[in-house]
């Protein structure tokens, strides 16, 4: 029984992880907005920018987006909101 249990647990917090990742690309999303950029999004969900030639707001707002996502890798699901938990448990129950 105990066996099932953590694999419940592992699919909340991948779909905790998930959940965050997409919130965090529709905030960078939004943050950029408006600026003349070009930037590279990652596999791995980080950003990058493609050229040197960046106002540097654009800059600090990829590099708290890189940190955020880098932070959201070693997450718990203790380290989620109350909110956000209860989103990935009515997700998990409609697969």
């Amino acid at each position: 029984m105990k066996h099932r249990q953590s694999g419940k647990t592992l699919v909340e917090a991948l779909k905790l992880k998930e959940n965050k990742l997409e919130e965090l690309a529709a905030k960078l999303d939004k943050d950029i907005r408006g600026y003349d950029h070009i930037v590279q999004y990652a596999d791995n969900h980080t950003v990058s920018l493609r050229s040197d030639w960046v106002d540097d707001n654009i800059r600090t707002i990829i590099i708290k987006h890189n940190y955020q996502v880098n932070k959201v890798a070693s997450m718990k699901i203790r380290d989620f909101s109350d909110k956000e938990q209860e989103v990935a448990e009515n997700a998990i129950e409609q697969l």
